[in-house]
């Protein structure tokens, strides 16, 4: 099979467990446990979903021909599920880091969550120089102190400590 025919697979997959998804979602935040393999060939898309009590970052692993992952599901409509699910595994998520110069769009909070920090404490402040967001977060054992400058619906990277 074709990449296209994996999508697609993967997409009628996502949708087959939209009620499922939308159940557990009454109890917590469910997540999308997928491994994704060629065998001979042919790809096999297999998913479960699961609430997990404890919040843990989105992971995706590959290992000779298989990747398997894990995705939080935030939003159960099956488009935005899978790509969230294409977006996991094609390490864009993993790859965006942040350095000064950084805009990032909409909330801040939940832009870097997405990014798989753990926000510790945030704060807003207006100057005459106009409105900065100071944060303390950590992300894979690291702590880091975020300076932003709020311009319009973005927020620029000023600044990142490592402390």
């Amino acid at each position: 099979m074709t990449e296209m025919s994996f999508r697609k697979q993967l997409f009628k997959a996502i949708k087959e467990l939209k009620n499922e998804l939308e159940e557990l979602g009454r109890y917590g935040t469910p997540y999308l446990i997928g491994e994704i393999k060629k065998d001979n060939g042919k790809w096999e898309v297999h998913l479960a979903v699961s609430v997990i009590e404890e919040e843990i970052e989105e992971f995706s692993i590959e290992e000779n021909e298989t990747l398997m992952f894990i995705c939080p599901v935030r939003d159960t409509r099956p488009y935005k599920v899978y790509m969230d699910v294409i977006s996991l595994i094609s390490n864009k998520r993993l790859q965006q880091e942040i350095k000064p110069g950084s805009v990032i769009k909409g909330n801040p909070r939940r832009a870097l969550k997405r990014m798989g920090f753990e926000i510790l404490w945030m704060h807003s402040q207006n100057t005459s120089e106009g409105a900065y967001i100071t944060v303390w977060a950590s992300k894979r054992g690291n702590k880091y102190t975020i300076t932003m400058k709020v311009v319009g619906e973005e927020a620029k990277i000023i600044e990142v400590k490592k402390i």
